[in-house]
């Protein structure tokens, strides 16, 4: 995958979705009572957030994908593309099960002997993980059905993107999640305003069209490389 071929998916994936969005959308104008229209646009707040937390995922894990493309060592990258990729050493790691064979039958067990042999374990092997080429899986990315801004912050960290882009915007985005929360577990009555949809509408927006800008800049500025 080229860095274009990233950017063309990620606009390709807005692009349908704004789309199906705007069909909705317009499906008001058949609609002549406003307490009618309210209702209504209760449909068209779960069908934001569904796309906002659909964007999101897809987009870091094309961005993924394109890294994962690369084929360079791990020693390559930065740390936290580094340790994304680890999950399943560091696992490894802390597994309580895993003992050291020497003094495994010997009573009574030793629980701080044997995390001591893990950490000889990891150390012994840091060169090869280094060595090896990275591979970030997506699992990694994890939306946990709600994606809340900390939700958001915590996977931009994991893969090594700025964490504070849109600090501005937070309000918002838990606003959305919160009010789909209650629309789609059936406690709230109400309708949605005209001009709440389109300020959320408008901020999300803003949001997925940041989010491409920000990986791409992001690509084109070979940040997921470790800082020399």
């Amino acid at each position: 995958m080229t860095k274009e071929e990233l950017r063309t998916a990620m606009e390709t994936e807005l692009a349908w979705r704004q789309e199906e969005l705007a069909f909705f959308k317009n499906q008001l104008c058949n609609i002549q009572d406003e307490n009618q229209r309210n209702k209504y646009r209760k449909s068209l707040v779960l069908m934001l957030y569904s796309h906002f937390e659909g964007f999101v995922k897809i987009c870091l894990l094309s961005y993924i994908q394109y890294v994962n493309s690369l084929k360079l060592k791990r020693e390559e990258f930065n740390e936290r593309l580094i340790a994304s990729s680890m999950n399943s050493e560091f696992n490894a790691y802390d597994n309580n099960d895993e003992k050291c064979h020497i003094f495994k039958k010997e009573l009574p067990e030793d629980r701080r002997l044997h995390k001591f042999h893990r950490r000889v374990n990891f150390l012994e092997k840091i060169e090869e993980f280094k060595q090896s080429d990275l591979f970030i899986p997506d699992e990694t990315i994890d939306t946990e059905s709600n994606l809340w801004y900390i939700v958001l912050q915590k996977n931009l960290y994991k893969v090594g993107l700025p964490i504070d882009i849109f600090d501005d915007l937070a309000g918002d985005i838990d606003a959305l999640v919160n009010r789909r929360n209650s629309i789609a577990h059936g406690t709230e009555r109400a309708g949605v305003q005209e001009t709440e949809y389109s300020k959320w509408e408008e901020k999300i927006y803003n949001v997925m069209e940041q989010i491409i800008k920000y990986i791409y800049r992001d690509v084109c500025n070979e940040k997921y490389l470790k800082a020399n």
